[in-house]
């Protein structure tokens, strides 16, 4: 996506879309943009008007484990672009663990990761061009992990509905089954928005999405029924559904990680 969106949106960033350009235009369009700092991009401050490239790794080998560094830097060697860099040293299980991904993730692309690369790993990168009241950089990575509910959806589609598993069929076929999961997959999102909302709100409890896509498989005769029959059915099936959604659908909270509700919402 070229465009900068709404004016005053927050767009976490994919890191495998990372652009300058396409951040540019984020600020160009008066919104904000959160990104992971992609390898390998030239990052520079300013000092007495001139730009003077850093050495991150250099820098992140000076910090403890959890701590964060938050520097006002400028991207790239052409582009320039002014934003807010915030840089934390992971833990070294977890930068091990990271290495050890890496190199699973690039074995069939790549036969040798820099040592720069590898080292890369000890930090969790940011860039943002939010500005510490907006945005404090104590928050960035949990609001960074937000970014992980689209994931969760897409994955939901593909696992429940299969909708990557396509067999060789004529195309008058092809787009009747797709149409028609795509009309239930809007059904279900419509559903899952509205159990998300009544149970936040009366009961402070969330639902995982992936687990109420296949728990709404499980009842779509059910659902057609009640579709096709007066409004009174629909709401009876609602009321069953409800029921087994508090049954199987909720989501544990653990200690060490926020829901995606309790980020967005700490005080509820």
């Amino acid at each position: 996506m070229s465009g900068g969106g709404k004016k005053n949106d927050l767009r976490i960033e994919d890191l495998g879309y990372f652009k300058l350009a396409r951040f540019k235009a984020i600020q160009q369009a008066e919104s904000f943009y959160l990104s992971r700092l992609k390898f390998g991009i030239t990052v520079y401050t300013m000092e007495q008007g001139v730009y003077k490239e850093i050495d991150l790794l250099k820098i992140t080998q000076k910090l403890r484990a959890g701590k964060q560094l938050v520097l006002e830097v400028y991207l790239g060697k052409e582009e320039k672009l002014p934003a807010r860099l915030i840089v934390e040293k992971v833990p070294a299980e977890i930068a091990k663990e990271k290495r050890r991904k890496l190199k699973t993730d690039k074995q069939n692309k790549r036969k040798n990761l820099s040592e720069a690369r590898l080292l890369f790993c000890d930090m969790n990168a940011y860039i943002t061009n939010t500005t510490e009241e907006q945005l404090p950089a104590n928050d960035i990575r949990k609001y960074y992990s937000l970014r992980w509910q689209i994931e969760i959806i897409f994955k939901a589609w593909k696992t429940v509905y299969r909708i990557d598993q396509i067999k060789q069929m004529k195309i008058q076929r092809f787009e009747s089954i797709h149409y028609g999961a795509l009309i239930l997959i809007v059904l279900t999102n419509r559903l899952l928005a509205f159990f998300k909302a009544i149970f936040y709100v009366k009961k402070n409890k969330e639902i995982s999405e992936l687990k109420f896509f296949k728990t709404t498989k499980l009842v779509l005769i059910e659902l057609r029924i009640s579709l096709l029959d007066p409004a009174k059915t629909f709401f009876e099936f609602l009321s069953l559904l409800s029921a087994q959604v508090e049954k199987t659908c909720l989501k544990e909270r653990k200690r060490t990680r926020l829901t995606p509700f309790l980020i967005i919402r700490p005080n509820p």
